[in-house]
C-alpha cells in the first residue's frame, strides 16, 4: 500500500472519529429530550433543539469530508465506485488500519441504531402530548362555545359529549 493511501485511510479514519464524537452528542441530546418533554419547559426544549441542530450540521460537514476521502480512496484502488461502503474498503486496508475502521464502523452502527431507537421514542411521547393537548383544547372550545344543543327534531343533541364541569356551592 502506497503512502498516500495510508494518508487517505488515515485521514478517514480521523473524520469519522469525529463523527463518531458528534453522534454521541447527539444521542445524549436526544437522551435530555425525553426529560426536557417530561417537564415542559420551552426554554429547555429551544436549547436541545439548538444542541440537536448543531450536531447534525457537523455531522453534515464531516460526511461531506468522509464522502470525498472515500472517493479518493476509490480512484486510488481503482474501483468502481458504485456501492462502495466501509465494509468494501475494509478488504483493501492493511491490518493496523483495517481494525481502527472496523472499530470505527462498530460504534457507529451501535450509535446509530440507539439515536434512531431514542428518536422514536421521543416521537412518540410528542404525539402523544399533541394528542392530549388537542383534545384539551377541544374540551375548552366545547366549554365555552358549545354546539347547538337541539337537533332540528328539538330532540336534545348528545353526541360529542367529553366531560362535565361540576360546580358546588356551599
Amino acid at each position: 500500500m502506497n503512502s498516500e493511501l495510508h494518508s487517505l485511510y488515515n485521514s478517514l479514519i480521523s473524520v469519522l472519529r469525529k463523527e463518531i464524537e458528534v453522534y454521541r452528542k447527539l444521542h445524549d441530546s436526544l437522551l435530555d429530550e425525553k426529560k426536557i418533554l417530561a417537564g415542559s419547559s420551552v426554554d429547555e426544549l429551544y436549547e436541545s433543539n439548538s444542541r440537536k441542530e448543531t450536531c447534525i450540521l457537523k455531522v453534515r460537514m464531516l460526511e461531506e469530508v468522509r464522502i470525498k476521502l472515500v472517493e479518493r480512496i476509490v480512484n486510488t484502488l481503482n474501483l468502481d465506485g458504485k456501492d462502495i461502503n466501509l465494509s468494501t474498503l475494509l478488504l483493501h486496508v492493511d491490518d493496523s488500519r483495517k481494525k481502527d475502521l472496523e472499530e470505527c464502523q462498530s460504534a457507529l452502527r451501535s450509535l446509530l441504531t440507539d439515536i434512531n431507537e431514542l428518536n422514536d421514542r421521543n416521537k412518540t411521547l410528542l404525539n402523544s402530548s399533541l394528542f392530549y393537548v388537542r383534545k384539551a383544547i377541544d374540551f375548552l372550545g366545547r366549554i365555552i362555545s358549545p354546539a347547538a344543543t337541539y337537533l332540528n327534531t328539538g330532540r336534545l343533541k348528545t353526541s360529542n359529549l367529553n366531560g362535565k364541569i361540576v360546580s358546588r356551592e356551599g
